[in-house]
């Protein structure tokens, strides 16, 4: 994407929906932003038994954790261009966050990269629910987040890709796939412990792994004092 119609586009949302703190609250809200897809991937889990199709979930589950830990790692560590809403230049509209930014650059976007990954594990399982959760993580997620100046487009492409990628990677590959399968027909009379850490996982995602993020700061902090 080039970057003049990168900050067309930018400038273009941000005009339209920069100040609108309702439509912020709105986008930002777990509920509503995540029931559609945590929804979906509940769905599918207990739409049958099936281990091997249950081993294809978890494996493409453990590329989305791959991928946004990358697109996190990305921000820290490859500055592509400064986050938008950092970057006085452009004087965007903005409204305001309850947080600090600790990271200058903007690519790939972290939450389209999650929510990206987890609607293409929902596709790869059920193409017509796979679809609604894309369009609607695009609309509800990856547009607010340039309008609100958070993201640059190619923040989101990037993050389409990358989510995407590494879902169908693990999702195809055998080797993690089998693993999971054998581990879930051997826990076959304790599924309650999968089930237990499925929806752990998925409450954590649905707080964009806040909670996680921090307790692995506090970590460091204490070993590295």
């Amino acid at each position: 994407m080039t970057g003049n119609l990168d900050q067309d586009l930018l400038l273009g949302l941000n005009a339209f929906a920069g100040t609108h703190t309702a439509l912020y609250e709105l986008a930002t809200n777990s509920l509503f932003r995540g029931f559609p897809i945590f929804g979906s991937l509940v769905a599918l889990w207990f739409l049958d038994d099936c281990a091997e199709r249950r081993s294809r979930m978890l494996a493409g589950l453990f590329g989305v954790c791959l991928a946004t830990v990358l697109s996190v790692w990305l921000q820290f560590h490859v500055s592509v261009h400064t986050r938008p809403l950092l970057d006085p230049a452009l004087h965007l509209n903005s409204v305001a966050v309850p947080w600090s930014w600790d990271r200058q650059s903007s690519f790939p976007s972290d939450t389209t990269t999650l929510f990206f990954g987890l609607a293409t594990v929902v596709f790869l399982d059920n193409r017509l629910a796979g679809s609604l959760c894309f369009l609607w993580v695009t609309a509800v997620v990856a547009l607010s987040r340039v309008a609100f100046g958070f993201h640059y487009p190619s923040d989101v492409v990037g993050s389409l890709i990358l989510g995407a990628a590494f879902v169908v990677l693990f999702n195809r590959s055998p080797y993690p796939r089998v693993l999971i399968e054998r581990t879930l027909v051997a826990l076959r009379n304790r599924m309650y412990l999968v089930h237990a850490f499925l929806f752990v996982f998925l409450a954590e995602a649905s707080n964009l792994f806040l909670s996680l993020e921090q307790l692995g700061k506090n970590l460091v902090r204490m070993v590295l004092s």
